[in-house]
């Protein structure tokens, strides 16, 4: 009883883990382009300079990138 129970624990944080990969993954990404595009499509403008924008909106979009990357390869591999 006790190790059914251990294998089923084990099964639910395997599957959750990777499925908050990818939710931040995704949230890291929409980030990333809202920081490129906010100031072309009128959303608003933020209060750093344009270069540090496009460069926070890459490093944002890589890293959420990653984060999907890492989730997916957990999920089916």
């Amino acid at each position: 009883m006790q190790q059914e129970n251990d294998n089923t624990n084990k099964r639910m944080n395997v599957s959750y883990r990777p499925m908050g990969e990818l939710i931040r993954g995704v949230f890291f990404i929409l980030f990333g382009l809202y920081a490129l595009f906010s100031e072309r499509l009128g959303f608003g403008k933020l209060n750093i300079s344009i270069e540090l924008t496009y460069a926070l909106g890459g490093v944002l979009c890589a890293y959420g990138l990653f984060r999907v990357y890492r989730g997916v390869k957990q999920l089916f591999f």
